[in-house]
């Protein structure tokens, strides 16, 4: 099967570009009670609100503009094939593409929250679950939806400030093609990387057993998919 070409995916842009702006009005949290939240607790929220949103995008429309617009979304629940809870994909689109959301979490400097003393990375990830054998490489998409917390007068709700689609087949191909530049491997359909243990083996010349390698804790976060469109995007909202 053919890769999906880069024309699809700016169509796609464009059909789904009315989501940009958008604001989530089903949750609206006081300003002055922000304090008590971390970020990280925040997006967890909000990804979860965007999730359950997106089939039925046209009831937060404003307008009988802003209507039409949103209804050309057409995005429907995919009914998944690997399992109930972590299916994939998430989405169907009424042009035949899958589509699996990650939502990106943007911390806006403005608000009070519960900010930790170092910077955490964003938690969103590309599953070992989600394989090259899983996926329709000319028509499976990963969709970014980059959402902030924006203030009207007392009140805080989760707008969605920019959005991407990017191949999936190329992620999940950049995604595998570092762990095997890490010297990393697959053993019974778990993702590994050479354990502390294994390294000083190496170093000494000793050939290494699967003992010698341990889970990539690390493997799929989204910052570490070496995809050049993908560090891009990512690099306008979270450096």
């Amino acid at each position: 099967m053919a890769d999906l070409a880069i024309e699809e995916l700016n169509k796609l842009f464009d059909e789904l570009k009315p989501l940009i702006g958008l604001r989530i009005n089903w949750l609206s949290l006081p300003d002055n009670a922000l304090k008590g939240f971390e970020p990280s607790q925040i997006a967890v929220i909000v990804n979860t609100l965007l999730d359950a949103i997106l089939p039925q995008i046209e009831l937060l429309a404003t307008s009988d503009e802003n209507l039409e617009l949103l209804k050309n979304i057409r995005l429907y629940k995919a009914p998944g094939i690997l399992g109930e809870r972590e299916s994939y994909p998430d989405y169907i689109h009424v042009s035949g593409k899958r589509i699996e959301l990650k939502g990106l979490y943007v911390d806006n400097p403005e608000l009070e929250l519960k900010r930790p003393p170092t910077k955490r990375e964003h938690s969103a990830r590309l599953k070992e679950n989600v394989t090259m054998d899983v996926i329709q490489p000319e028509n499976d998409v990963l969709l970014i939806a980059a959402v902030r917390l924006e203030k009207i007068e007392h009140y805080c709700s989760p707008v969605i400030v920019d959005i991407g689609v990017f191949s999936m087949v190329e992620c999940i191909r950049a995604r595998d093609s570092r762990l095997y530049s890490t010297g990393g491997k697959w053993i019974n359909k778990i993702p590994k990387v050479i354990s502390v243990k294994g390294t000083i083996k190496r170093s000494n010349g000793i050939y290494l057993a699967d003992s010698d390698y341990e889970k990539d804790t690390n493997f799929g976060k989204l910052k570490r998919i070496p995809h050049t469109p993908l560090q891009e995007f990512l690099s306008k909202w979270t450096d």
